[in-house]
């Protein structure tokens, strides 16, 4: 019986200290999508013809005091909280200056210019984990003021809500960070639990991504192109499914579309960590744990062209055909 609770002891105590190693999950706060319509801080983009607004966090953070004293006030209260905060306006500024670095390099014999897609720039952007979508009213009832807001912390990879809630402070002559910290407090054990538990889930099932394979015309097979595995004929399908199954956290996902040009995973648990070319352990993203998937594609008997392109942390396409 002693032995048994000493064995149980040191498991308890080695679980304990693997935690403590492990790191927790970035989060980014910026403003919410609603906030920045509501203010006009959003910039049209062309994509395939349709003209797209998406937030404009730089001029959110540079022309309104508000927003910029309220992220900066959220990021604080949640790194005193042992949650590591990824500065929204650092990685602004980090952005911009490579922009202006990549605008003046020119090839030192040719005088070429870099060339860079919107893809490319976008995977320069930030990889926070968690995102906390700000968004707030400022009610001004003669010299006092009084804050009502809405916050939500998102999955950046399955774009799932985490934790969210609403709240109202009450009408006084304060700072604003005052009147933030009121309403904080508020629900602070609710939505400090809810970020915890997401937490506690990642260690115990991974991440939650999305797959998608397509199949471009020119590809000489489709993914019920037969092959011999151990002695049976397998659909390419079922090749990707059987490993899917062998990669994911406990084989843990879900085919959400199947047909001869394109096969959809949904659900699919990946762990936070894998192994480098060098060994070490690494934090992967969804582009990364398609590259075992995509090289085996690549080699006898598939001997396909394949490609892949992320659509942010959590999403990744996968080519065959072409790249």
């Amino acid at each position: 019986m002693k032995k048994s609770l000493l064995i149980a002891a040191l498991l308890l105590a080695c679980q304990i200290i693997g935690w403590s190693q492990a790191k927790k999950p970035t989060i980014m706060v910026v403003p919410a999508d609603a906030f920045c319509e509501r203010y006009g801080f959003v910039q049209k983009v062309n994509s395939m013809g349709e003209t797209v607004s998406t937030p404009d966090y730089s001029r959110a953070m540079k022309e309104n005091a508000d927003i910029r004293t309220l992220v900066a006030a959220m990021a604080d209260f949640m790194a005193k909280n042992d949650f590591p905060i990824q500065s929204l306006e650092q990685e602004l500024k980090r952005l911009q200056t490579e922009d202006a670095e990549l605008a003046m390099m020119t090839g030192k014999n040719s005088g070429a210019d870099v060339d860079e897609t919107p893809l490319e720039r976008l995977r320069r952007s930030a990889k926070a984990d968690i995102i906390l979508d700000l968004d707030y009213e400022i009610h001004r009832l003669g010299p006092q003021k009084q804050v009502s807001f809405n916050l939500q912390a998102i999955d950046a990879y399955s774009s799932k809500i985490i934790s969210g809630n609403t709240g109202v402070s009450s009408a006084a002559n304060v700072p604003l960070t005052s009147l933030l910290e009121e309403c904080v407090l508020s629900f602070k054990d609710n939505f400090l639990s809810g970020l915890q538990h997401y937490f506690d889930d990642l260690f115990a099932n991974g991440r939650e991504i999305s797959v998608t394979l397509l199949r471009y015309n020119n590809c000489p097979v489709d993914f019920e192109e037969e092959y011999t595995v151990n002695g049976e004929e397998y659909e390419l399908a079922e090749i990707i499914e059987a490993w899917m199954a062998d990669n994911t956290v406990e084989g843990r996902f879900t085919t959400a579309a199947k047909s001869a040009n394109r096969l959809r995973f949904n659900q699919v648990r990946i762990p936070l960590y894998a192994q480098n070319m060098n060994g070490r352990d690494v934090a992967i993203d969804a582009e990364a744990f398609v590259k075992p998937l995509v090289r085996m594609l690549k080699k006898t008997p598939y001997k396909l062209t394949v490609g892949s392109s992320p659509r942010g942390l959590g999403d990744v396409w996968i080519t065959i055909g072409d790249k």
